[in-house]
């Protein structure tokens, strides 16, 4: 009986990673001929410009949404008409700004982008508001105050989250899933509740009248139904 051997022998390591080395160094290259070949073209760098600062706001929504402060059970008490508005209320309402109807969005949040000499546990009253610009164009700007909180009031100095703003929107659904585009939790029309969650969309304004759409949304760590606080 005759007894056969294989040779066959698998891969190293070392011969792995150089394996993957050179593919790493290979697709490196073409997305840089890719990117560079995108480039040459000023209207697809202007898509992709745009996408990226869409891209950024959002995220930069959902970092302060995602840490929203919402009242301690058994703290929140409903204001009668003499009491001074609640300071860590949710609340999103339509003005009209240039000729235009877009939502202005407060809430409480412990995400700081000015912290300074602040403690990080601070909470912070943030406001995305939509301001008109000379040239007919709409900017999406963020506010940002630490107790005591002044008024709300729009600053030209605020940052401005996203550019080109043609249209943006807030869904809102409470606890059994029902929708709503605006939101007061100081209101009886809400019941006084925080929302369970919110879903976003931003357009911009792009070039030849079109439009680029972007949507995002989360659920909210923590929520007041009625008066109390899940988690």
């Amino acid at each position: 009986m005759i007894m056969c051997y294989s040779k066959a022998r698998g891969f190293t390591l070392l011969e792995l990673l150089i394996a993957i080395t050179m593919l790493v160094i290979v697709l490196t290259t073409l997305y840089g001929s890719y990117r560079s070949i995108l480039t040459r073209n000023p209207w697809i760098e202007n898509e992709i410009q745009s996408q990226e600062m869409a891209r950024t706001c959002l995220n930069q929504m959902l970092a302060d949404l995602g840490a929203v402060y919402v009242d301690p059970f058994g703290e929140y008490k409903p204001p009668k008409s003499s009491d001074q508005p609640n300071p860590y209320r949710l609340i999103a309402e339509n003005l009209s700004t240039g000729k235009k109807t877009f939502p202005r969005l407060s809430f409480s949040s412990l995400f700081h982008l000015r912290l300074g000499d602040r403690r990080q546990q601070d909470i912070a009253h943030i406001v995305y508001y939509v301001q008109p610009l000379p040239n007919g164009a709409f900017v999406l700007r963020r506010s940002e105050t630490l107790y005591p909180y002044p008024p709300v009031k729009e600053n030209p100095a605020d940052p401005v989250l996203c550019k080109a703003i043609r249209s943006l929107s807030y869904t809102f659904y409470d606890s059994k899933g029902k929708e709503y585009q605006t939101w007061n939790s100081d209101s009886s029309d809400y019941d006084r509740q925080t929302p369970a969650a919110v879903h976003i969309t931003v357009e911009l304004d792009a070039r030849q009248g079109n439009a680029l759409k972007m949507e995002t949304g989360l659920v909210f760590p923590a929520l007041r139904t009625g008066n109390t606080r899940k988690q």
